[in-house]
């Protein structure tokens, strides 16, 4: 028995530091199940994501089930209880993302799954959709976060022993946010100024804040209030390094090396020149 790859499917996700989605497994439907043990396919789970696997002493009962085609349908469960607060773009309720290897983008000899680099809100369907009618799995709590299609012609499995096994690319994209910083503290008291220090070559462009007007806060202090002027987005390691500076005449001060970043968790909204936008805030005392 020798088992050769049919495919390959990569998982990443651009919060994480290594590139690829953690605490999540992708899953073949009930009913695909039944239909890789008909195909004698075997649905291996691997770091990356998963991988089929095809039988070569038993290629003629793949083939014979592949023919004219042989859709089989996958199910990607976060358990991550944050996935939602670091992933873009946001689940409503009942929906999830819906992939599917007909509409695969070829690029660099990887099967892009999603028409952007990153999954966006255009993959994105409700569980009653009837692209799904067949999935018994989506009538039942919780819904997958993601189905994925993936659609095995008849020549797949021939011509498999000539051509490399398909590597098929998901990758889930990092919220995006405006950071607002509340600074609470009798030495906030001067002029200051929020500086990113990140190396130049960094992956991160450059972040820029401007200060606000002072607010009352829930437990009556006042608070200085300083803004991020892009949305920047979230990671298991931010490449931002941001320091606060006190302004003087002639010279400046770093009152903090390295201010705290926004974290998975922060769901908070705000309106920007009339757009509702993301919101992470942080609050600081000194």
């Amino acid at each position: 028995m020798s088992y050769l790859p049919l495919c390959q499917f990569h998982l990443q996700h651009s919060y994480f530091s290594s590139g690829y989605l953690q605490q999540a497994q992708l899953l073949p439907s009930a009913t695909s199940q039944r239909a890789l043990r008909n195909a004698q396919l075997l649905f291996k789970p691997t770091k990356q994501g998963a991988m089929l696997l095809l039988d070569s002493s038993r290629a003629d009962i793949a083939a014979a089930c592949c023919k004219p085609a042989l859709t089989l349908y996958f199910l990607l469960y976060s358990r991550d209880a944050l996935f939602g607060s670091y992933t873009a773009a946001a689940l409503q309720p009942g929906q999830l993302w819906y992939c599917d290897s007909r509409s695969a983008v070829q690029q660099d000899g990887v099967h892009r799954l999603h028409a952007g680099a990153e999954l966006d809100s255009a993959a994105l369907i409700f569980a009653d959709d009837a692209r799904l009618s067949g999935l018994a799995e989506l009538t039942q709590a919780p819904l997958p976060q993601l189905v994925l299609a993936v659609t095995l012609q008849h020549d797949d499995i021939t011509a498999l022993a000539a051509e490399p096994a398909k590597h098929y690319l998901i990758k889930f994209g990092s919220r995006r946010s405006i950071w607002r910083y509340y600074l609470c503290g009798d030495n906030f008291a001067v002029p200051l100024r929020i500086r990113d220090l990140t190396q130049a070559g960094s992956q991160a462009a450059t972040a820029q804040f401007v200060q606000q007007a002072d607010v009352t806060l829930a437990n009556g202090r006042r608070a200085k209030v300083f803004d991020s002027t892009d949305l920047l987005a979230l990671a298991q390691q931010s490449p931002y390094r941001l320091a606060l500076v006190s302004q003087g005449d002639s010279s400046e001060k770093v009152l903090i090396k390295r201010l705290p970043v926004a974290a998975a968790g922060q769901l908070g909204t705000t309106v920007v020149n009339g757009v509702k936008r993301n919101l992470a805030e942080i609050y600081l005392n000194y």
